[in-house]
């Protein structure tokens, strides 16, 4: 028995000192002690010790109608490209994101590299796209969001981790997303990114999940969720209600992008307080440091 709780002990840490942080900020002491309470509630929900799915009756499907299974050979990849997308995909079957496969569907891997020299790992699902039916879920625009938010004084926002990997996808669709290197085949277990309906699957989880008749204290784009109240009561309430949510149906969030019980936060590009909503600074210095035009045309 002793051997086991040593063995969670550093994860348990590793959780309490995320919980910690996300609540230093908070200076009224009760308030502080109220929102810790709150986050230990629901600390699975900051635990990314483990890759999880979450527990959905909605998987992503895709449907293709009678298309033909789209077939691509792998991309040529170099001795050092091909080194960092094995290491890649073994990290990716260790998550269960991916497994081996066998699927007449094949799409490539396209290695882009950064601006730090590493590699960014994109399925290239073009050709399947093309056969796919197109889901018309809408996505809410900025504008909207934004208008929900005005006059509110708390706020927080969480981000989840790697969104799309949560998403289970059905089983019968898992072969199309098979996608081929110098070295094997594999297939996706849960939403990945470039598949066509990806955002709008994402989206209607989102809405069924949170947002549906919640909109007057919480909006959601994709993977970020903004919690928003008038009363640091209010908020407490709110905030404790989309954890037990997002905690039951095994969503883990991303602790470094989250933020807890604000008066001031960023979302969608903008700086929202209580006094009114503008751009993000770094977006007008973006706009202010595009070149003058030289000519004419």
């Amino acid at each position: 028995m002793t051997s086991t709780s040593s063995e969670f002990k550093p994860q348990v840490n590793e959780v309490n000192a995320v919980i910690d942080k996300l609540t230093e900020h908070i200076t009224n002491n009760q308030d502080r002690l109220d929102f810790l309470d709150i986050l230990h509630q629901f600390r699975h929900t900051f635990d990314t010790s483990i890759v999880t799915q979450a527990h959905l009756t909605f998987h992503h499907t895709i449907p293709t109608a009678d298309a033909r299974p789209t077939s691509v050979r792998p991309f040529y990849k170099t001795p050092q490209q091909r080194e960092v997308l094995h290491k890649e995909v073994e990290k990716l079957l260790h998550d269960n994101v991916t497994r081996g496969s066998a699927s007449p569907w094949t799409s490539p891997v396209i290695l882009k590299k950064k601006t730090d020299g590493t590699y960014r790992f994109i399925v290239d699902f073009r050709r399947l796209n093309a056969v796919t039916e197109k889901d018309a879920y809408p996505q809410p625009t900025t504008e909207e969001l934004l208008n929900h938010l005005a006059g509110h004084r708390f706020f927080t926002k969480l981000d989840l981790k790697s969104g799309y990997f949560q998403i289970p996808i059905s089983e019968a669709d898992k072969e199309k997303t098979a996608f081929v290197t110098q070295d094997g085949l594999y297939e996706f277990n849960v939403l990945a990114q470039g598949l066509m309906n990806a955002p709008p699957t994402f989206q209607r989880v989102m809405n069924n999940l949170i947002a549906t008749g919640r909109w007057n204290y919480v909006v959601v784009y994709l993977d970020d969720i903004l919690i928003f109240s008038d009363s640091i009561k209010e908020h407490k309430k709110h905030v404790a209600e989309v954890l037990s949510i997002l905690q039951k149906a095994r969503f883990t969030v991303s602790p470094s992008k989250c933020v807890i019980a604000v008066e001031k936060v960023e979302f969608l590009s903008h700086i929202i307080t209580v006094a009114g909503i503008e751009p993000s600074p770094d977006k007008i210095q973006a706009i202010l440091d595009i070149p003058s035009p030289k000519t004419l045309t």
